[in-house]
């Protein structure tokens, strides 16, 4: 749980004795698992700093879900229809477990953004972020196979997710089999069927829905065929 702003990326540069000024500012609210927050296309203007759980991203595209990413505690949803004239949401939102978040109204946000300039300089960096993830992603979508975006995915959730975990590494997330096919925009066949094969060959292995690398060099040796650097599979680097 966070408990302080400037664990909030955005706002992390925002001198100590500055935050009490802020805090009076939030709202806090809680949601459960499976709570839409918002849906794309919406109007509203609230911006939301995720203190607790983990929340996708998603769009809809004649009657299928393409999740375009995944946040957690530290992250900021909506500040980039704050900045923009246009209210309507551009995504939809929903709860992956319970969520805790802070409320800061638009008003606010843009005059927080006009005090301290580095929250609109953060803003930035996130946003370029979110650029080269969903660029990322397109090249996925358009040049590999299943086997290939797979295996990139799985690196990509390692190193934003993954821990040491005795003989293998975990990814310290909980994801189904529906929601790793909506990430890739392939079938939940698909996707049963490249992680059997993974398992088979001792490369991984899923345990309470928890996915497991047993072979971590042979995976990353997979994904050097695509020319992915590590450094930029962060998605949270600010």
């Amino acid at each position: 749980m966070i408990d302080n702003i400037s664990d909030i990326s955005i706002f992390s540069d925002i001198p100590k004795d500055e935050w009490q000024k802020i805090t009076p500012l939030l709202k806090e609210r809680r949601f459960k698992k499976n709570h839409v927050l918002m849906f794309e296309n919406d109007q509203s203007d609230e911006v939301y700093l995720i203190r607790s759980g983990m929340i996708k991203i998603y769009r809809m595209y004649e009657g299928k879900e393409v999740v375009l990413s995944i946040t957690s505690a530290g992250d900021i949803i909506g500040e980039v229809e704050a900045l923009s004239s246009d209210n309507h949401r551009i995504s939809s939102i929903e709860a992956l477990e319970d969520v805790n978040v802070w409320l800061l109204s638009k008003r606010d946000f843009l005059q927080l953004v006009d005090q301290y300039p580095s929250i609109l300089r953060n803003a930035y960096k996130i946003l370029v972020e979110r650029t080269r993830m969903l660029n990322r992603m397109i090249r996925y979508l358009t040049f590999h196979d299943v086997r290939g975006k797979v295996v990139n995915l799985i690196m990509d959730l390692y190193y934003n997710y993954g821990v040491a975990s005795d003989n293998a590494y975990k990814i310290d997330l909980k994801i189904n089999q529906s929601l790793f096919a909506n990430m890739l925009g392939v079938t939940r066949e698909s996707i049963s069927k490249t992680l059997g094969e993974f398992q088979a060959e001792g490369l991984i292995d899923i345990r309470d829905k928890y996915l497991y690398l047993l072979d971590k060099e042979m995976i990353e040796s997979i994904c050097n065929e695509t020319e992915e650097l590590p450094a930029m599979r962060k998605w949270h680097n600010i």
